[in-house]
């Protein structure tokens, strides 16, 4: 594969964040490209549609957060074949995140290591940013969602605040939203997880989604919570609760986990941060499907971690999935992974006799 032999290994030889950054200005810088790279790399196929909630996705693939956190060049993004992308993390206030270097290959793993720290140019520069993208038709044509985190400096006591500062200063932005609890990288912003932490955050977000909608007169927009890998399945079961009782639109499963290190082969294995990548494949799959089964199916969910194929992806979807996001994948698969991924969906539907995705979530599953 040209990418694999040629491409990665220049860019692998440059520090990781130097490398992302440059390959972001690249695509910013050239979006005269984007109807070629899209006409390319999309796969159109009805079989693919994925509707969660008020969203339709062309296909069940997305970008996952982090990847463009300043929403720097989402159009160009997007050309590449995703179904729906998110951009993000961002913050209420601009932060420049961890210390440098704070961004690692794991090679003989197929993995990443990030204490980036929800470095971001903040969410007013952002929001006026995506308008000016929408301005001049530099908006992609996929469903753009809104990754939110919170800011280093402000205490868990008025995390709320600062979520639903966040969260309207983008209201108008994102097609959809994911409140980020998740992060091992932000002091304490894993205690948001804790059931009534987690039900106060959710409940003043849904209630300001109600009034924002209400006053442009549109419907509320989607809202989802990207959870830890790193918990028992109980407290899988009370955030289920809290999501459901607050009617939040699904939940993105997993982010990166801050402490299984066990087998890894890479030495930069020990650093500390949220390990992404194969490692976390089949503990990931294992928390859709509990999290299938104990909704019965009721409760949209995103898989996320360690998709590289279309392999991959299925068995997020055969586990519950009803769509899947790669990050970490994307960077060792190179441009054309999404591709790849949708047509061999298409091939693995096609095996197993089933005239749509729809109908392979939660097949593996006994509920």
């Amino acid at each position: 594969m040209f990418y694999k032999s040629l491409i990665r290994p220049i860019l692998f030889r440059k520090d990781p964040e130097v490398s992302h950054d440059a390959v972001l200005h690249m695509l910013a810088g050239n979006e005269w490209l984007y109807g070629t790279i899209e006409d390319f790399y999309k796969v159109e196929d009805q079989r693919l549609v994925v509707k969660i909630g008020p969203l339709t996705f062309a296909n069940p693939v997305g970008l996952a957060g982090g990847f463009d956190k300043n929403a720097l060049a989402p159009k160009m993004i997007s050309a590449f074949g995703f179904g729906f992308m998110e951009v993000g993390a961002i913050t209420a206030q601009a932060q420049p995140g961890n210390p440098k270097p704070r961004l690692y290959r794991l090679p003989e793993d197929d993995a990443l290591i990030n204490r980036l720290g929800f470095n971001n140019e903040g969410a007013d520069a952002i929001a006026i940013k995506l308008d000016r993208l929408r301005a001049r038709g530099g908006r992609p044509k996929i469903p753009l969602g809104m990754n939110i985190g919170r800011t280093k400096i402000v205490e868990t006591k008025d995390a709320v605040a600062d979520f639903l500062s966040c969260f309207e200063k983008l209201f108008a932005q994102g097609d959809f939203f994911t409140l980020n609890v998740s992060s091992p990288n932000t002091p304490n912003l894993r205690d948001l997880q804790e059931k009534s932490l987690l039900r106060e955050l959710l409940s003043a977000v849904q209630q300001k989604n109600l009034q924002l909608a209400a006053r442009a007169k549109i419907d509320p927009k989607a809202v989802f919570v990207k959870i830890a890998p790193d918990m028992e399945f109980a407290q899988v079961d009370e955030i289920i609760d809290v999501v459901e009782q607050v009617k939040l639109t699904g939940i993105v499963a997993t982010n990166a986990t801050a402490f299984k290190r066990a087998g890894l082969k890479s030495p930069n294995g020990a650093e500390p941060g949220g390990l992404s990548g194969r490692p976390i494949t089949a503990m990931v799959t294992q928390f859709i499907s509990h999290i299938y089964r104990t909704t019965r199916g009721r409760l949209p969910i995103i898989g996320v971690g360690g998709i590289f194929d279309a392999y991959d992806a299925y068995e997020k979807i055969k586990a519950g999935a009803n769509a899947v996001q790669i990050y970490t994948g994307w960077i060792y698969e190179g441009p054309g992974a999404v591709k790849r991924i949708n047509k061999g969906l298409l091939r693995l539907l096609q095996r197993d006799g089933l005239k749509h995705i729809s109908q392979a979530v939660g097949r593996d599953v006994r509920v």
